[in-house]
């Protein structure tokens, strides 16, 4: 009888394991040395936290919705401005709903159904809001961050550009936050904020990320420039290096001299281009002479189920909405412009 009990232990402890769904992270902090891994996973009702610990610089591919993670060996600050690729495929304000992201990456050439890198030469833009409301933020994360390598290998680049929803995340803002995601950082032993600190490799990753760039005749940003800002004169560097060192800080313990770039005046905050009484044409036009730009794309405000442009073109507005099943992509061509569905259909976009 114990011979046929301990034979039924080792038949049941694979079945257990192979029933387990992993339903969140890997999340990687550095502790000294270590590396600690921690992940989520499902059985039936009860939810688990599981750790791993491996050498700083002997961590092994980490799983994540079917592809791999590989941890980087060097976070580097991108550039502020890029010269035009060829072909630019524009996402914001995803959120969590990672299936509908993944599906637009896929209809738009990105990726195939592999997340092998697809796109050649080409750059994926995302305009902001990686977090918030969705209850698939990590992988959407963590794709985004194994495709910069992959798009690098292949002459191409993805550009992740902060949304005040990401800003927010750090800062320890969590009131779009997804109920699960107290539910698992208790489960891990963990506050909420410290999941993104500055001593877990995503932290560090969204801490080295801009809320400007220029890409060709392209100025992306989530949100908007602001009257408040443009007075200013600043160049691109100086705005993202006025907000890179107070990300993860409580606004109200932001000193006076740097609100403005958290607030409603900031580049990931700013609605004036959709408000009734929108910004001034002038403004715009100002934002556009003073960057060298032909077209501002942000994010952020939802303004239709499609993407919208104002100011005869001048400004687009790529937030169509996901969590109310509204997805499209801006993709652009040798200057052609196109609005791309979930399904690969390629919709030509007037900008004039």
């Amino acid at each position: 009888m114990q011979i046929l009990k301990l034979a039924l232990t080792f038949v049941m402890l694979p079945l257990f394991a192979a029933a387990q769904e992993q339903t969140d992270g890997p999340y990687v902090f550095y502790e000294g040395d270590s590396a600690v891994v921690k992940t989520i996973f499902q059985h039936e009702d009860l939810t688990s936290a599981k750790t791993k610990n491996y050498p700083v610089h002997d961590i092994p591919a980490l799983q994540c919705e079917g592809f791999e993670i590989h941890i980087k060996s060097k976070i580097t600050i991108p550039d502020n401005t890029t010269a035009a690729p060829e072909k630019l495929f524009i996402l914001s304000d995803i959120e969590g709903e990672f299936d509908a992201g993944r599906k637009l990456l896929i209809a738009g050439g990105i990726i195939d159904d592999k997340y092998n890198w697809t796109f050649g030469k080409g750059h994926l833009v995302i305009a902001g809001d990686l977090f918030d409301r969705g209850t698939k933020v990590l992988p959407w994360i963590w794709l985004l961050y194994t495709l910069e390598d992959k798009a690098t290998a292949a002459g191409g680049q993805v550009h992740v550009i902060l949304g005040n929803h990401d800003v927010m995340q750090m800062a320890g803002d969590f009131r779009y936050t997804d109920a699960r995601y107290f539910k698992h950082a208790w489960l891990m032993q963990k506050d909420l904020k410290q999941l993104f600190g500055t001593e877990t490799e995503l932290g560090r990753w969204l801490r080295s990320k801009n809320v400007i760039e220029k890409i060709g005749d392209l100025l992306v940003m989530h949100g908007g420039m602001s009257p408040e800002i443009l007075t200013k004169q600043l160049s691109l560097t100086q705005i993202n290096d006025a907000v890179r060192p107070w990300l993860g800080t409580p606004r109200k313990q932001i000193p006076e001299a740097a609100q403005v770039f958290f607030t409603a005046t900031s580049p990931f905050w700013f609605r004036g281009y959709f408000n009734d009484k929108p910004t001034p044409e002038t403004t715009v036009d100002s934002t556009l002479q003073q960057y060298n730009c032909k077209h501002i794309i942000v994010g952020h405000t939802i303004t239709d189920t499609t993407i919208v442009n104002r100011y005869n073109g001048k400004v687009i507005g790529v937030d169509v909405d996901q969590h109310e099943g509204h997805h499209q992509g801006l993709f652009i061509d040798k200057q052609q412009f196109f609005l791309v569905d979930i399904d690969g259909k390629k919709i030509p976009f007037s900008v004039k």
